[in-house]
């Protein structure tokens, strides 16, 4: 009952801020002459709701093991367990094509088809596509793609995601010939990301070409000469040029993880927890972060925290996320700058593309961590003393020891963007050296732990073409080697 109630409630938070941001009060598709910027506008609205409510945030967190649910005395047992909402496997799938995806395509070709073309407007939506559908092939694996959204194909046919991936880069770089940085026509009031800074669209395509090309290097190690080539592009550069959707302080508006708790909990944390399986690294290193990322239990002392095991009972001393992080105006985050810092850390660690250089690679190491910690207002005497005391010094280490840090704390770093952890966790090492080594939980089915979430129901029964053969919950996504 409890999930009933939160679910319904995530889908009135996300028809209400439908109404209010934006001013986007109807679905575009409903109009004959729906323009390009309302468009983009109601598949931004979609997709950053899709990304921190129950639909996604929640269950990827709790079966990756980011996050603890507390078993009964917090959400239940049942995300811990791999036990997966028909509704966040559907909703989901349905966000990244029915509406985000579709209202995108309809803008491109409005974009495309205008006179003179919009490019830089088309340029936008394409961008934002991309980036959608690299997460939705991180999340289902082979997805329709090439045929999807082209009414020729009644029923599309689903592309490997070898192809899908190398497929996003190729509209990524259509993208980025048609953009014109002095061409005033582009969307700038529907633009929550960047206002129609198209400069900031240019490093945003760049760095996500980076994430793809990163993603498939295990696999596909020739795509180190493009990520070679793609460090002398524009990327993102500081701070200022992350990729969020934004939340607001003001009704209507707020983050919905703090309208949850704002509705159902007083304004407090009581269902998700601190999991072992990233506050065990933090105490490791005596992570100035702890009292950022959690709040003490209520019965816990002053400035003790603790955390527990996935699929494990919690009590009232165990620490939970902070309500720091589900504020009401906390920013979802879909690429930071500390992010890009810690590829480029990689690639020197590993020589993708580059001579190996452990000393370059432990200078982006440090300002990565530094810029994760300061997007999070670590003061900055507590970032030093972190930085000078207890960060480990790579650059004396040996390649694989170095990589081995450099993803413990990419997996700190994403604690709360589980999307983007559960890609990370996956592609952090081969099969039992991954960061961390996560375990099957307790209660979970036997296999192995979640790899990818089972197609949605209503595909497989409404698309001929969908898979005959369904892959396991424990199978391997093409890029997880």
């Amino acid at each position: 009952m409890k999930k009933l109630i939160i679910f319904t409630l995530i889908i009135s938070m996300f028809a209400t801020s439908c109404e209010s941001w934006l001013d986007v009060n109807t679905n575009p598709n409903k109009s004959t002459t729906a323009a390009p910027d309302d468009l983009f506008a109601y598949a931004a609205v979609s997709y950053g709701a899709n990304r921190v409510g129950g639909d996604s945030y929640m269950p990827i967190g709790f079966m990756n093991q980011s996050i603890a649910t507390g078993g009964s005395f917090g959400w239940g047992y049942a995300e811990d367990r791999y036990d997966v909402s028909p509704y966040s496997l559907g909703n989901t799938w349905k966000m990244y094509y029915s509406s985000s995806g579709n209202n995108l395509n309809l803008a491109i070709d409005i974009a495309e088809s205008a006179e003179p073309a919009a490019n830089n407007v088309a340029a936008q939506a394409k961008i934002l596509l991309a980036e959608m559908m690299y997460e939705c092939t991180m999340i289902y694996g082979d997805i329709p793609y090439s045929q999807a959204w082209n009414s020729s194909y009644a029923y599309p046919e689903f592309d490997a995601q070898e192809d899908v991936l190398k497929g996003l880069i190729a509209d990524i770089d259509s993208a980025l010939e048609q953009i014109d940085v002095v061409d005033p026509i582009r969307i700038i009031e529907s633009d929550p990301f960047y206002q129609g800074d198209m400069d900031k669209w240019i490093k945003l395509a760049n760095s996500l070409k980076l994430r793809i090309y990163m993603t498939m290097f295990d696999q596909d190690p020739s795509v180190a000469d493009e990520i070679a080539a793609l460090m002398n592009e524009e990327l993102i550069a500081s701070a200022d040029d992350n990729f969020l959707f934004p939340f607001f302080d003001s009704p209507e508006n707020e983050n919905i993880k703090f309208k949850l708790f704002d509705k159902y909990a007083n304004g407090s944390n009581i269902w998700i927890f601190a999991n072992t399986n990233v506050f065990d690294f933090m105490q490791a290193y005596d992570d100035p972060r702890i009292p950022v990322y959690f709040d003490e239990g209520p019965e816990a002392a002053a400035g003790e925290y603790k955390a527990i095991e996935t699929a494990t009972e919690a009590d009232a001393t165990i620490s939970t996320i902070s309500m720091y992080l589900y504020r009401p105006d906390a920013p979802e985050v879909i690429y930071s700058y500390s992010e890009l810092l810690f590829f480029m850390a990689e690639i020197y660690t590993r020589g993708i593309g580059v001579p190996v250089d452990l000393t370059t690679a432990a200078d982006y190491f440090e300002q990565a961590v530094e810029e994760a910690m300061l997007f999070y207002e670590v003061p900055q005497a507590d970032i030093d003393g972190f930085l000078a005391n207890d960060l480990p010094d790579i650059s004396g280490m040996t390649a694989e020891d170095a990589r081995y840090e450099i993803h413990v704390q990419q997996w700190i770093d994403l604690m709360d963007r589980p999307l983007e952890g559960w890609v990370q966790s996956r592609r952090s090492g081969d099969e039992g050296q991954e960061v961390p080594n996560l375990q099957l939980p307790n209660g979970a089915p036997a296999g192995g732990i979640m790899r990818r979430w089972p197609y949605p129901d209503d595909e497989l029964t409404g698309n001929i073409n969908a898979p005959q053969e369904l892959p396991k919950i424990y199978d391997k996504l093409w890029f997880d080697k």
